[in-house]
């Protein structure tokens, strides 16, 4: 199973796209519905700060839902892992 964020299709957000494509084993699919989705095998880590994320952002960065588990999420790092990921 994997890691996955849905990610609104908007301007605001596109730091987070250019991160994950930039990120090893990580891949960013447009979806028909005005979402992005980034998908990872185990693990997804954002910090805000690298990402240029001011805290409303960064704060409404998973309204577009995800698939997995939120292990750290605060005002500067967010991390996700799969669901069936027992090693995190």
């Amino acid at each position: 199973m994997s890691v996955i964020v849905y990610v609104l299709d908007l301007p605001e957000f596109a730091s987070l796209l250019r991160s994950s494509r930039a990120t090893a084993g990580c891949t960013v699919s447009r979806l028909d519905s005005g979402y992005w989705k980034i998908e990872a095998e185990h693990e997804l880590r954002f910090k805000r700060k690298e990402l240029g994320l001011g805290p409303a952002l960064w704060n409404s960065a998973l309204c577009g839902g995800f698939l997995g588990r939120i292990t750290a999420y605060d005002r500067n790092e967010m991390v996700l892992v799969a669901e069936d990921d027992s090693s995190k």
